[in-house]
């Protein structure tokens, strides 16, 4: 029988295993944040506003950060992050003012780049440096493993703590999550070879990559209406997102606690929809129709939501359209990859994480503004209508 770790994996890799699992348990911000800030008074366009300066931050200092992770090291970088990230959650708790928090979300974003990246090529450099480079597959399917169980746990956990305390609790106990996870990271083995990397030339080097996937992907018909419908879905998904459902369920009866069960119900459907994936497009003969069997499953779901005026059918629809999601977004990702040519996968994947990063920007406080005008269940409704579009796009595929 084959041991789950195996032989020096755990000694090499312990840290990175523990942390998702604790950062899971008790990283509570991401499940209540959306009922605290209406808890404070911020409005729906306010709080998108929140959520798109984490993506913003992202996009600007993506390459800047990336080269500090080059040059002082990956371990120096993700430490740093997650000390930095660990403070700003501290300083929300006392945080009420809106102009202040937007400040200490855009420092998170940036943060949050200096452990995107360097977390990975930390993990991949040493595994290779101590020739056990056939584990980086086991490496992610555990860490997707431990992270799963962490969010699990984590709906209890957050459930009981702001029961007992209130909402604002979520940012101290994340706090604390973050800077124990820090100090943890401290024990944890790095093998680095320092890099002659300057920003200048990582810029220019990024702006090349770019230039070069953009004129491709624009050429090729199948790539760039994958990209459009990327774009579109991206609205579609903050319409009908947190952003618009948590306030929904709120007004249905929904209590704060309990978005807790909520999170943890979503992260067990998310561990059984990719399940179902290779069936079902064997079934309907390829992803293409598989995809937009999918989309429209889910618009039917965000549209029915117009007639849904009862707490447990509003619960039921946004369970489905979650587990919908996660049937779909693997698919997505794989219907992509299969016309992206090897020599360019890099720089085209590249060029689409920033071109959907553009769109999450975009896209939630516009989502936000819309739902303070018209109401959250017309926005949902809204974002059901806006999947039509994709649904065109993918059914003019020919593949």
């Amino acid at each position: 029988m084959k041991r789950f770790f195996e032989k020096d994996e755990l000694k090499l890799l312990w840290p990175f295993y523990f942390v998702p699992l604790f950062l899971g348990i008790f990283v509570l911000e991401n499940i209540f944040q959306i009922p605290y800030f209406i808890s404070i008074g911020f409005s729906l366009s306010q709080i998108g506003f929140l959520i798109s300066a984490i993506g913003f931050a992202s996009l600007l200092f993506e390459v800047p950060t990336g080269a500090i992770a080059d040059i002082f090291g990956r371990k120096f970088s993700v430490i740093s992050g997650i000390f930095v990230s660990g403070i700003v959650f501290f300083l929300t708790f006392f945080a009420n003012k809106f102009i202040t928090v937007l400040i200490l979300f855009f420092i998170l974003g940036i943060a949050m780049t200096l452990i995107s990246g360097a977390e990975d090529a930390w993990v991949i450099d040493l595994l290779k440096h101590n020739k056990k480079k056939h584990l980086v597959q086991d490496y992610y399917s555990k860490f997707a493993s431990f992270s799963a169980i962490g969010l699990f746990l984590a709906g209890f956990v957050g459930a009981f703590l702001v029961k007992s305390f209130g909402l604002k609790i979520i940012w101290f106990v994340t706090g604390i999550a973050f800077l124990i996870n820090a100090f943890i990271f401290m024990f944890a083995k790095e093998h680095f070879i320092r890099r002659k990397s300057h920003v200048k030339e990582q810029i220019k080097e990024t702006f090349s990559h770019s230039k070069k996937s953009i004129a491709f992907s624009i050429r090729h018909k199948i790539i760039f209406l994958l990209l459009i419908s990327a774009f579109v879905l991206l609205f579609a998904s903050a319409f009908a997102g947190r952003i618009t459902w948590y306030p929904l369920l709120q007004s249905r009866g929904f209590s704060d606690s309990w978005f807790g069960y909520l999170a943890s119900a979503t992260s067990v459907l998310a561990i059984f929809a990719p399940i179902l994936v290779k069936p079902l497009v064997k079934k309907l003969k390829g992803y293409r129709r598989y995809s937009i069997f999918i989309l429209l499953l889910i618009a039917i779901a965000f549209i029915s939501v117009f007639a849904i005026n009862f707490l447990i059918p509003a619960i039921l629809i946004f369970l489905i359209s979650q587990f919908l999601w996660n049937m779909f977004s693997p698919a997505r990702a794989t219907f992509f990859q299969s016309f992206v040519p090897d020599k360019m996968r890099a720089t085209i994947t590249s060029f689409r994480t920033m071109w959907v990063g553009l769109a999450a920007v975009i896209s939630a406080p516009l989502a936000g503004f819309v739902a303070d005008k018209i109401g959250p269940q017309y926005t949902i409704v809204l974002g059901g209508l806006i999947i039509i579009p994709a649904i065109i796009l993918y059914w003019r595929i020919k593949a």
